[in-house]
């Protein structure tokens, strides 16, 4: 399983992330193969920026040419998070911003696995009286 993150920019978009499916995210990026894979979405409010966790969702459906943008992915198994959790105060989220240029290039594949237990752990803490997190069957190789 790859994980990807996207950011949903509420000024761009027109729109809070609160007002969208929160296990679908739209964007203008060729995709290939992405079905299986997880998707974390997060967003940002207020300046400076406070950036949150909204949602993860694995990947079942991809469609073409939707409400303006090349590609949609929605999954139904996933985790919304309300209240949205905060990731500025993270330690390794000023690293994982910068890695992400900033969150200025749309959807992109989580490399580092830093960052991805670091997502993980966050979503474990608010789902912990719920199901286990799925697990990374495999490790992926590039």
């Amino acid at each position: 399983m790859k994980d990807f993150v996207v950011y949903h920019n509420p000024d761009s978009m027109g729109k809070d992330v609160r007002s969208v499916g929160a296990l679908s995210i739209v964007t203008n990026k060729p995709v290939d193969e992405v079905k299986g894979d997880r998707v974390w979405l997060l967003t940002g409010e207020g300046v400076p920026r406070s950036y949150f966790l909204r949602s993860w969702f694995i990947i079942d459906d991809v469609q073409t040419n939707v409400e303006g943008f090349k590609t949609k992915l929605s999954g139904e198994k996933g985790k919304v998070f309300e209240p949205m959790v905060e990731l500025n105060r993270e330690e390794w989220f000023k690293d994982f911003k910068r890695s992400q240029g900033n969150f200025s290039l749309g959807l992109q594949r989580i490399k580092d696995e830093r960052f991805i237990r670091g997502l993980e752990s966050l979503a474990e803490a608010r789902i912990i009286t719920l199901k286990p997190f799925p697990s990374r069957a495999k490790k992926d190789t590039e």
